[in-house]
């Protein structure tokens, strides 16, 4: 029989637990320059075991430790990084939230003539089901494989197969990243979310961005998946594959280093120097 591997939402190891006796509680909504809701967002204290993500409508709730007088950051990858002072949250007030629009520059490539798209990461002995378990809520775990660029290639596709799940809904969310040293820096412009319905049942998921997704030769990468919301405590069982992962805190920046993780397929088309 194969063994299941249950990979926690919520893992003690990677949490620091902070005092429940007294505390601060900032409520709030996040917003754009528009006044439009952001979904999603990451809030919290840098290097630090406090934090949470905004709901599908931008609110977020946060019980905050009264020994913590950080500056609270809200992070996504759409927007500029937005900083609330200690003095303005401190009596636990709503928040109201805005964050500027980053400026892009579109990538300007052309794709090899072969046209055909390449396995870049991905190619890994597969493993026995895993889950993810949780409410994919405030403490949301992202976990997935470092892999290496050959060569410089555009992402095409990036696949991963659902074994079912619990969650009448969840939404993903995919996360691509340079590894700096210890920096772990996105690099997408959007966020990639995929809504999985229950009622779909076992699929294999082939995500093709939107934006235009280039990856360096000889530069390292963590490509990562997450359960971000859902409608009740559940879990979602993925197909997994024998290679080293890490399960990293969104929020939070906190990792743990794995013998085993999700697999994920990225495809791509090799870049003309």
């Amino acid at each position: 029989m194969k063994k299941t591997i249950i990979f926690a939402m919520l893992i003690a190891i990677m949490t620091i637990a902070s005092p429940v006796s007294a505390q601060t509680i900032v409520k709030g909504h996040v917003v754009n320059e528009r006044s439009e809701t952001i979904e999603y967002v990451s809030i919290g204290f840098e290097e630090d075991s406090v934090g949470t993500i905004s709901d599908a409508n931008g609110n977020f709730e946060l019980e905050i430790p009264t020994n913590r007088k950080n500056d609270l950051v809200f992070t996504h990858v759409s927007f500029q990084k937005a900083v609330v002072p200690y003095e303005t949250y401190a009596n636990g007030q709503q928040l109201t939230v805005t964050m500027k629009d980053k400026v892009f520059e579109l990538a300007e490539v052309v794709v090899g003539k072969k046209n055909k798209p390449q396995k870049i990461a991905g190619k890994a002995i597969s493993g026995p089901m895993a889950s993810f378990r949780g409410k994919g809520k405030a403490d949301a775990l992202e976990w997935g494989p470092v892999f290496k660029s050959k060569k410089d290639y555009v992402i095409s596709d990036i696949l991963l197969t659902i074994k079912g799940t619990s969650y009448q809904w969840c939404v993903l969310s995919f996360n691509i990243y340079e590894i700096q040293g210890s920096k772990y820096v996105n690099i997408l412009n959007k966020p990639i979310y995929y809504r999985l319905e229950k009622s779909n049942g076992k699929q294999r998921l082939d995500i093709q961005p939107e934006e235009t997704i280039v990856l360096k030769g000889k530069k390292k990468y963590y490509i990562s998946v997450a359960v971000i919301d859902s409608d009740r405590y559940g879990i979602l069982d993925i197909q997994s594959q024998l290679k080293t992962s890490y399960a990293r805190n969104i929020t939070k920046g906190k990792k743990r280093k794995l013998p085993i993780g999700p697999a994920i397929q990225v495809k791509g088309y090799e870049i003309e120097q």
